[in-house]
């Protein structure tokens, strides 16, 4: 009996042993197709990943593009700045020379002239003007400013502190000194009058030259101020301040039209990327409007070609044909039949 037991106790481990066995090769089985899915997600999950690297790198090759594109811009429009002021003051010292020269030559002003070159007796050192005229005993300074400067104003200011230091409160220099900047340049000056120790700086463009030599003219017509007709003294007075009104509204104005200008110019931002561009382009393609020299003289130097001028524009005449209006002439002289 005891080896009957045997075989029995044998047969249920065996049975235990195999049913074990099966439970294993179940859950191998499961677990196989577990590490299978879990790889399948972790190959997902890291082709996912790489997407996500590549799509960062294209866009980070992108952004580094737009950012070599935007200083590439900024790059160009600086230095189309740069020309533009480059063209500006190429010429500008020689030409206020120039003009200063020819009006001073003129009959209505006839003055003496000197430049850095022609110095009167007892000038030297540091001072050494672009031009000058005498006037009354004593010398009016007229200094064409030339700069390249980003920063026309700190230019300017500078200069006039270092024209009193050469100066040297020299008697035979005239107390008022006149800076010549271009006229596009004027807008970007906030402060155009100095009182710099007992030295009046008054910045100008070449348009207010005429004015001021018409007015040293006048005053010089007088051998001593004490002379003077109280009645004359007073037209001279309120003609120096007429001008002196002018010139600063005439400033005003363009400091005021320029920041419109800008603010205008700002709303442009706002269109598409496609407008500005085509924008850009037709600016690109357009040139600066220039003006004959001589025309300019001309309405600089005789104020009654500018009325005249002024009616043609605010009076303008029909253009109608002569023979048309002889035509009509007798219809509107009768008696209206």
């Amino acid at each position: 009996m005891n080896w009957l037991v045997k075989i029995n106790s044998y047969l249920q481990k065996k049975t235990t042993l195999k049913a074990d066995s099966d439970n294993a090769l179940k859950e191998k089985e499961r677990l196989a197709k577990d590490l299978s899915k879990f790889q399948a997600e972790e190959d997902r999950k890291m082709k996912e990943f790489e997407n996500r690297i590549q799509k960062l790198d294209e866009a980070k090759a992108a952004l580094d593009d737009e950012k070599k594109r935007v200083r590439k811009e900024d790059e160009e429009r600086d230095q189309r700045e740069k020309d533009e002021r480059d063209r500006m003051w190429a010429d500008h010292e020689e030409n206020v020379k120039a003009q200063l020269l020819e009006l001073c030559k003129a009959p209505q002003y006839n003055f003496e002239t000197y430049d850095n070159k022609n110095l009167p007796e007892g000038f030297g050192g540091k001072l050494k003007p672009d031009f000058m005229i005498e006037f009354l005993g004593q010398y009016v300074i007229f200094d064409a400013k030339m700069s390249k400067s980003d920063n026309l104003q700190n230019y300017v200011n500078t200069n006039v502190k270092g024209t009193v230091e050469k100066i040297n409160n020299n008697p035979k220099i005239y107390p008022t000194v006149f800076f010549v900047v271009p006229t596009e340049a004027m807008q970007s000056l906030t402060k155009t009058h100095f009182h710099e120790q007992s030295y009046e700086f008054f910045i100008i463009s070449p348009d207010a030259i005429p004015v001021l030599l018409s007015t040293f003219k006048k005053l010089s017509a007088y051998e001593l101020a004490e002379q003077m007709d109280p009645r004359d003294r007073e037209n001279i007075v309120n003609l120096i301040a007429e001008f002196d009104h002018h010139i600063n509204m005439r400033n005003a104005l363009d400091l005021l039209a320029s920041q419109s200008g800008v603010s205008v110019l700002s709303k442009a931002n706002n269109l598409k990327k496609d407008i500005k561009e085509e924008i850009a382009l037709k600016k690109s393609k357009m040139r600066i409007q220039h003006f004959a020299p001589s025309d300019i003289k001309t309405l600089m130097i005789d104020t009654q070609v500018q009325q005249d001028k002024i009616e043609e524009l605010t009076a303008p005449k029909a253009q109608i044909p002569a023979q048309d209006i002889h035509s009509v002439r007798p219809i509107l002289e009768g008696d209206g039949k």
